[in-house]
């Protein structure tokens, strides 16, 4: 696995600690591409802790990216599936009834969704799957009948709806009943990469671990069950809103390998390590 961090500063922060050949100019940023292990982030990051205690920051933006070999994600036991882009509306925003009366009221995790999905069906990406900024995942009919048909496990599907309570035959609502895997102490989780603590999004009842992972994700296998469709018992992420906290997906090796065989896009996978 090749890991790289990506990420823009400031131009005129920049200038104050890197030289002008490190990274690409793009006027107002700085652009670099750095191996995760570069002895530069860490200069980074000690400038970075410098700016949040004065309550800023120089960085503007920063993404995490590893890249995997075929045969590793053919290796990987469990994938860590994550479906991009979102899209919006949220299933809240269109009508879709959630009911909080036992969802914790320092997370809001545990809000239990109300009858059928309601959704601005016309804003739906025409793709196999797609997940609303809210954390709801849909899925084509073709998609559901081919899983129905390969004894995929795990899932259950709900009706998907317009905003009006139309119901639309080209999409189901995909459910995870069961999040029952344990992340495991190795998953790093944080506010942010080079600043990770403090973190407002944990959850003092242990229901949101942070704010996002950091690392690979790596789970407890003892809890990992017989099925194709995963997620884990802890959610990551902020309550804002109809944006909730999320817990990590994950697929089993079987699954990975029909969606790809039916060129299923708009997912990512990484390998999710069983310890």
């Amino acid at each position: 696995m090749r890991e790289t961090i990506e990420l823009s500063i400031s131009s005129d922060k920049a200038a104050s600690f890197l030289p002008p050949e490190v990274g690409e100019d793009r006027g107002l940023t700085r652009r670099l591409v750095l191996p995760s292990n570069d002895p530069l982030l860490e200069k980074i990051r000690e400038h970075e802790q410098v700016w949040q205690r004065c309550g800023s920051t120089m960085l503007t933006y920063l993404e995490i990216h590893r890249e995997y070999t075929p045969k590793e994600l053919r290796q990987g036991e469990l994938l860590w599936l994550r479906v991009r882009p979102f899209f919006e509306p949220t299933g809240e925003d269109c009508g879709t009834v959630y009911d909080e009366t036992k969802a914790c009221p320092k997370c809001g995790v545990g809000a239990r969704q109300v009858g059928p999905l309601h959704l601005e069906l016309k804003r739906i990406p025409k793709r196999d799957i797609a997940r609303t900024l809210g954390g709801e995942l849909v899925v084509s009919a073709r998609l559901a009948e081919e899983m129905n048909a390969a004894g995929i496990r795990g899932y259950e599907l709900g009706p998907v709806v317009s905003r009006q309570g139309k119901p639309t035959p080209h999409w189901y609502q995909l459910l995870l009943p069961k999040c029952l895997v344990e992340l495991a102490p190795q998953t790093r989780v944080g506010a942010d990469f080079f600043v990770p603590e403090p973190d407002a999004a944990r959850c003092p009842e242990g229901h949101v671990v942070g704010f996002d992972v950091l690392s690979e994700l790596y789970v407890q296998r003892s809890s990992v069950g017989e099925v194709d469709w995963l997620c884990t018992r802890q959610a990551v992420g902020p309550r804002l809103g109809a944006y909730r906290p999320l817990p990590p997906l994950l697929i089993s090796q079987r699954l990975y390998q029909f969606l790809t065989a039916r060129k299923v896009k708009r997912f990512d996978v990484e390998v999710a390590h069983l310890v």
